[in-house]
């Protein structure tokens, strides 16, 4: 089943977008501490900027027929998407790795948790951008708590997503490559 599939190279760069500019962006929120008019704050919002134009297009993606990023086949709220996942969690109980299509199961869930962070992440901060100059106002401070909820959620999602991905590498099952593989469909 999930060793059937490929990544074509637009899903590729958009997943290395999302890693880079979310990671990026992650380990530049300190800086942005000392205020808008710092370099800290500017390269932490230029590269929440850049990952907030990136989950633009890969959600505008999802509302297409590309096969590897459509939404169409993906509901991880279904029941059947519910059943595949406590089926998979019984699987790794038994210290076996469960075979699935790209978005179902566990690793459907775990997709959507990480979508949803960064989009989370890029509303949240492309708001504050633009309410910048508002620093003391009660929506901006609103927004910055909704701001770092999400960034408390990242390390969670990074920490299932990489797990994830060693897991299957050490299980013999590098899904990784599916990523790296330089050739695309």
């Amino acid at each position: 089943m999930s060793d059937q599939y490929t990544y074509p190279t637009y899903a590729k760069l958009i997943h290395l977008g999302m890693a880079f500019f979310g990671v990026f962006a992650f380990l530049t929120g300190e800086f942005a501490e000392d205020g808008i008019t710092s370099n800290g704050y500017l390269l932490h919002s230029y590269l929440g900027l850049s990952l907030a134009s990136v989950m633009l297009i890969r959600v505008a993606i999802g509302f297409t027929n590309a096969s590897a990023l459509s939404f169409k086949k993906w509901s991880p709220f279904s029941k059947q998407q519910r059943q595949y996942a406590i089926d998979d969690f019984r699987t790794l109980l038994t210290f076996k790795i469960p075979n699935r299509e790209r978005h179902d199961g566990l690793a459907g869930l775990t997709q959507t948790f990480g979508l949803l962070i960064f989009i989370w992440m890029s509303v949240t901060g492309t708001t504050l951008f633009m309410l910048g100059s508002e620093g003391g106002s009660n929506i901006f401070e609103y927004v910055e708590e909704l701001h770092e909820v999400g960034e408390s959620l990242i390390p969670i999602f990074l920490a299932l997503h990489v797990g994830a991905v060693i897991l299957h590498t050490l299980c013999g099952k590098p899904i990784w490559r599916k990523m790296f593989n330089h050739k695309s469909r």
